[in-house]
């Protein structure tokens, strides 16, 4: 039965900005996709700024169109019909919570938009928790499932992500791909209906 359900952030609730230029920078090649994606790692653990990862991407990847505004996240970017799916879940007395890589501009956002909706349960990451591991790692999944008070079969992820998912799932965590919100309004309504005794 599922009791308890992570969201990852990118992807679900706000568009991935991250993936589009991870699989431009992929074009240019194995070594330039490294650099991007040891940028978006000092990123999210608040090394970087989103000015500096701007910057950073326009020289890599020569595109001047690049701007941090497109790595600042505002509560206005939040879908209200994302908002109000939350809420119906919390009617299945499930936990809800996001997992995912947040810089600190995305924690603080998301923490404060939490404060006045009262969505989640756990809002973390590699960055909430103080660890250096990345965000498919043990350590933080291990962390994220203790602070939800559930173990793996009871919870349930849902990204964008393949390998996000595929790494949940080797952890014995049921996964679900995000596939725009009316596919997940039914895929989730018909499990967790389908669990009631």
């Amino acid at each position: 039965m599922i009791r308890a359900i992570f969201f990852d952030f990118y992807s679900v609730w706000v568009p991935d900005v991250f993936s589009e230029y991870l699989s431009l920078a992929q074009k240019h090649g194995p070594a330039v996709a490294g650099e991007v994606q040891a940028a978006f790692d000092k990123y999210f653990q608040g090394e970087v700024t989103p000015e500096h990862l701007a910057d950073f991407l326009r020289f890599k990847l020569s595109r001047p169109d690049i701007d941090a505004s497109q790595f600042i996240v505002k509560a206005e970017s939040i879908s209200p019909a994302v908002t109000n799916f939350m809420r119906n879940l919390h009617g299945h007395f499930v936990k809800l919570g996001v997992l995912a890589n947040l810089g600190p501009q995305e924690y603080k956002v998301l923490s404060d938009y939490n404060k006045q909706n009262q969505l989640f349960e756990v809002i973390t990451g590699p960055l909430p928790l103080h660890l250096k591991n990345p965000l498919l790692s043990q350590d933080v999944f291990a962390q994220a499932l203790q602070a939800i008070g559930e173990p793996p079969r009871s919870t349930l992820v849902v990204s964008g992500s393949a390998a996000y998912l595929q790494f949940a799932q080797s952890l014995g965590i049921g996964a679900l791909s995000f596939a725009g919100l009316p596919n997940l309004q039914q895929t989730l309504e018909q499990i967790l209906t389908s669990e009631v005794p």
